[in-house]
């Protein structure tokens, strides 16, 4: 013998819906995207924590718009470039082994101050002035150290 059909039996006859179907007891919504969900971007500061290890340096002209130097160290923020140099300009050899040094060491006062003078020595040359170099900013979730190079007039 076969199995009957649903039919007229008790359990399944229901007033509220049609015949042979019962109705949903919870209502299953899908989750909430990544895409709506909104993540803060990340803070740029002036000076990093004690615990910020110096582990990429971003040279900007000091010519460009506070603007630009914020979209250029979150950009650099997500790269693994060591020494990245935004508009404009391309470091010395010279400059690059002597911060190699410092990468990787907890900062300080000091660890900036080597870092600046580094910088302000490797862009500068006997043919052009030496330039003022100043820390623009830090991500330190990153250790983002940006600092600004301002040709002496």
């Amino acid at each position: 013998m076969l199995p009957q059909a649903l039919g007229m039996g008790a359990s399944l006859n229901h007033s509220d819906g049609p015949r042979g179907f019962l109705k949903p007891s919870k209502s299953i919504k899908p989750p909430v995207s990544a895409a709506t969900a909104a993540v803060p971007a990340p803070a740029i500061v002036q000076s990093p924590t004690a615990e910020t290890r110096l582990r990429r340096l971003v040279v900007v002209s000091g010519t460009m718009t506070p603007e630009a130097i914020r979209d250029t160290i979150l950009a650099c923020g997500q790269t693994r470039t060591p020494v990245t140099m935004a508009g404009g300009g391309n470091a010395p050899a010279p400059m690059l082994s002597d911060l190699a040094g410092l990468f990787g060491s907890t900062v300080t006062e000091d660890t900036q101050k080597k870092v600046l003078e580094t910088v302000r020595k490797g862009m500068g040359s006997s043919a052009k002035p030496l330039q003022r170099v100043e820390v623009v900013g830090w991500l330190p979730s990153e250790g983002v150290m940006a600092v600004a190079v301002y040709p002496e007039s």
